[in-house]
Formats: structure tokens, sequence, C-alpha cells
């Protein structure tokens, strides 16, 4: 798995990746959603995750001085359930570590992926329906 700056004219790939990752946990709209990705990509440190040569996805990694924030992590259709996030999140809570900082996160309260983030030892620190923010470590 490889890390590499998301480009310009990804925009698509990484609208429909957020879409095949989120879609069931919003209403979905495209028009509304759309506008808000590209934005948002074109705003943030997006970074598109490959494996075997291919684009499976991309992750954004807020660096702030005393903290760092995953602020999305998403992978297409058929790319989860297979290890990928969970080597992708040690591979971020090393980086973090090895920076001295601790790394945190919001996620949807109806989202499974919290499981995940317990098991790797993130902790509840705020809940804001529908968001629960979390730290570790």
């Amino acid at each position: 798995m490889q890390l590499r700056p998301a480009r310009p004219d990804e925009l698509e790939f990484l609208y429909e990746t957020r879409k095949a990752a989120f879609r069931y946990y919003l209403e979905w709209d495209d028009t509304r959603h759309r506008a808000e990705a590209y934005a948002e990509f074109a705003a943030l440190p997006v970074q598109i995750i490959e494996q075997d040569d291919r684009r499976i996805g991309y992750i954004v990694v807020e660096r702030h001085a005393d903290h760092w924030f995953i602020d999305e992590i998403a992978l297409g259709d058929g790319e989860r359930d297979r290890g990928v996030g969970t080597a992708l999140m040690r591979s971020t809570m090393d980086a973090a570590r090895a920076a001295n900082v601790p790394l945190r996160l919001s996620v949807r309260d109806n989202n499974p992926v919290r499981r995940l983030y317990e098991r790797l030892g993130f902790r509840v620190t705020r809940i804001e329906p529908p968001r629960i923010k979390m730290e570790w470590p």
C-alpha cells in the first residue's frame, strides 16, 4: 500500500469513492454532496491510497502542531473488510507516535467503523450527535 498526493484531475474518483464509502450513513444527494466534496478536496491534504498500482481509496490527515486529525478515510467498493483500513490506521498511528502528537478523529454514530477505532485504542472524548469525537492515545 502506498500513499501519494491527490491530483486535481482525480476529483471524480475522490467523489465516487466518498459516495461508495458513506452513502449508507447519510441521506445522499448527488448535487449537494458533489459540490461539498469538490470544495473540500480542493482545500484539504488528500492522499490517494494505491495498492498494486491502482487507486483504492483516499485519506485526509490534517497535521497540526499539537495533534493530528484524521478528517476522512474512504475505500472504494470491494476494498473494505480486507484489512486495508486497519493497516492504514496503524501506519498513521505509528507516524503520530513518532511525531509525539495525539491522533483525533470524528465518526458518525451510525458508522460501524467506530468498533475498529475502539479496538485500536481510540477513546471517546466527546459526543455531539450525530458525531462521536475520539482520540488516541
